[in-house]
């Protein structure tokens, strides 16, 4: 299984549009492919492909992140009904919910935050995974970048993307030394949303973006068809299957799937810190000795203690 995240804190890039149409284009090779809306204004769910929101009462990925909810991630997941999908293949979307909106505040409450979303998808059944990202370098990002092997970057043509391009860097090599992970590939930088013909303006910051030495995959320019296939809630490789757009989705999806065959991934996600009984007596004895002068001063010196281990 692999696990790719498309990201850019710099909102308005095409990221959206390049999660959903890259994770149909898997599917239409015939490969079991989940999608996981984790920006929480759920553009992925309702805007492109016409699915409703987790009401509040049933399980969601905020629930699972959080643990109030442990079920199997199938559970959360939902078949999408109207896309070209492969012999063998799915194409499966764990859509936003409303809790998603409180979800950054209640992570933060953790106390190493970045592997809960890893240790939710760790034992799902599919080829591929494709996670999109909030436009944010935040907790919600942080958990996605710890729990991928690669990331697709959208980016636009101009000076503003170059410097988001940066940034991004940087956050990604402190989820890699915070969690202490295996490096982070760079599965591509995919530009969009230009007009053509290019500007000479564009293609500057084009040449620019060349020199990070990130593979630069197919363009997705701006068209009328990709409103047109949101409008209708599915990808644009199901809408117009033979508009440039969808080429395009077609060919970042062989890049992705390429890459799984030539690098398979290995599961990267830490054993979970198992709660310990003693452990946690001997924190609260040290506490309420420190702290209470009453009659119940080591009372706790009573229960269990875990042993000391020998030197």
């Amino acid at each position: 299984m692999q696990i790719t995240s498309v990201v850019n804190q710099k909102g308005g890039v095409g990221k959206t549009s390049l999660s959903v149409g890259a994770a149909a284009a898997l599917a239409e090779r015939g490969r079991r492919v989940l999608l996981i809306d984790l920006d929480p204004q759920g553009h992925a769910t309702t805007e492109l492909l016409g699915l409703d929101e987790v009401a509040p009462d049933m399980p969601s990925l905020a629930k699972a992140l959080t643990k109030v909810w442990k079920g199997p991630i199938e559970e959360l997941a939902v078949r999408h009904p109207r896309s070209n999908v492969g012999r063998g293949g799915a194409f499966d979307v764990i859509p936003t919910s409303p809790g998603m909106f409180d979800l950054i505040r209640r992570l933060d409450q953790f106390r190493v935050p970045g592997w809960q979303l890893a240790r939710v998808i760790q034992f799902a059944n599919y080829d591929h995974i494709v996670i999109d990202c909030p436009p944010a370098l935040d907790v919600l990002t942080n958990n996605a970048l710890a729990a991928s092997h690669g990331i697709l970057v959208p980016v636009q043509p101009d000076r503003t993307s170059i410097r988001a391009l940066r940034l991004l860097a940087d956050q990604v090599r402190y989820v890699e030394q915070t969690v202490g992970r295996p490096p982070i590939a760079y599965y591509g930088l995919v530009p969009g949303l230009y007009r053509r013909p290019i500007s000479h303006y564009a293609a500057a910051a084009l040449q620019e973006l060349y020199t990070f030495g990130i593979p630069m995959l197919s363009h997705v320019p701006l068209g009328v068809v990709m409103n047109e296939a949101a409008a209708h809630g599915v990808p644009v490789t199901t809408y117009a299957p033979e508009t440039l757009q969808a080429l395009s989705f077609r060919e970042i999806a062989e890049t992705l799937d390429g890459y799984l065959r030539n690098h398979p991934a290995a599961a990267i996600v830490p054993a979970d810190e198992d709660f310990v009984f003693e452990d946690f007596i001997t924190e609260v004895s040290v506490t309420r000795s420190a702290k209470d002068n009453g009659a119940r001063k080591k009372l706790y010196d009573l229960m269990p203690k875990k042993p000391n281990r020998p030197r």
